[in-house]
């Protein structure tokens, strides 16, 4: 058996069979023998999808749950939120949530902050930590985090945090040689397996963050989550089916190599680029260069609605997502990650084109 090559929402993605059987596995404690086991058996395929050397944090919950733990452990008082998109504004709003005061960075809907218009403003309000979005899945655009990282660290004492939830799994992630502190994603995007795992990786300046801040909770303490990585335990009962299906997805993962995995998706992107130009019926939100490998928000025509193509599609059984917020009825997302091919995303373009 193999996808079915219809279901391309921006997460979660469809789960390849094999990936799927390995969910009906039996239980095991998770605290014997054979969970220590297998959470040693995650790290090194974890660590390369991370692109670090430390250990790959594992929580049962979803990628916000990655997103609070690096707020609780991560800020003192004040933290500058980069927002392009819904993503970048759930960080602003999660951070507020946790009392902490909060200084939005706009930029334009769909685009990025570029380096050089970072590097006139940082002379901006003093803050102790720095979000930013690496792959924005409402807008599918691509941040330059590594240059963002770079002068960011010309500020004293502040620290970085990347949300790379659409990106991991998909694209080359340098969490090390980038210089983040703390980088995160979730199990159902590019990955491949179903929701309810989240992965972060942190840096020696984090944890020495972490140690002065008292009010870290307890469910979310990076402390606690780097300490079990470090262990080759749970730190928490895990989600033991999702667990099974990373197990087996990481051992088909190093069987494409990801070289090769990072370019089918590559591929993917330039393939829906190719077709807008065949034809320029719509757009794509994001600019050139500054694109993402695993998602595309394509911008419609003003007489075009997205909500009408979306069902239009689903009657011919294919599941494309609308946008967010107040691009919902104006932007169709294409999610072109996980184990999909170019092959199975051609008759979908091919079925959009005449709707829009």
């Amino acid at each position: 058996m193999t996808l079915s090559g219809r279901f391309f929402i921006p997460g979660p993605v469809e789960i390849d069979p094999e990936v799927a059987e390995a969910m009906l596995r039996p239980m095991i404690g998770h605290r014997g023998t054979e969970a220590r086991e297998l959470v040693t058996r995650l790290q090194p395929g974890l660590r390369a999808l991370f692109g670090t050397e430390r250990p790959v944090m594992l929580a049962t919950g979803s990628s916000t749950a990655m997103m609070e733990a690096a707020v609780r452990s991560g800020v003192r008082e004040q933290v500058l939120c980069i927002v392009g998109g819904t993503f970048g504004a759930r960080f602003a709003d999660v951070a507020e949530r946790c009392g902490k005061d909060v200084v939005r960075l706009h930029v334009h809907r769909g685009a990025v902050l570029e380096p050089e218009l970072l590097e006139q403003m940082l002379d901006g309000p003093p803050v102790d930590a720095v979000t930013m979005v690496h792959s924005e899945t409402s807008t599918g655009a691509l941040a330059p985090v590594q240059q963002l990282i770079a002068s960011f660290r010309q500020l004293d004492d502040v620290i970085t945090i990347v949300d790379a939830v659409s990106s991991v799994g998909g694209m080359a992630i340098e969490t090390d040689l980038w210089g983040a502190d703390f980088l995160f994603a979730g199990s159902q995007k590019a990955i491949g397996i179903p929701p309810g795992l989240a992965f972060g990786v942190v840096s020696d300046r984090f944890i020495e963050r972490a140690n002065s801040i008292d009010d870290r909770g307890f469910y979310l303490d990076a402390i606690d989550l780097l300490q079990a990585a470090a262990e080759s335990r749970f730190p928490q009962t895990p989600a033991l089916p999702v667990v099974y299906a990373l197990d087996i997805q990481l051992a088909r993962i190093a069987r494409e190599g990801l070289a090769a995995r990072f370019a089918r998706h590559r591929r993917m992107r330039e393939q829906v680029e190719a077709w807008i130009g065949q034809h320029d019926r719509c757009g794509i939100m994001a600019p050139p260069g500054r694109r993402s490998d695993t998602v595309t928000a394509l911008t419609l025509h003003p007489d075009r609605s997205a909500r009408t193509v979306a069902r239009a599609l689903a009657e011919q059984h294919w599941q494309v997502a609308v946008g967010i917020d107040e691009d919902e009825d104006h932007v169709i997302r294409i999610g072109h990650m996980g184990d999909v091919t170019p092959q199975q995303l051609e008759p979908l373009l091919a079925a959009i084109e005449p709707l829009l």
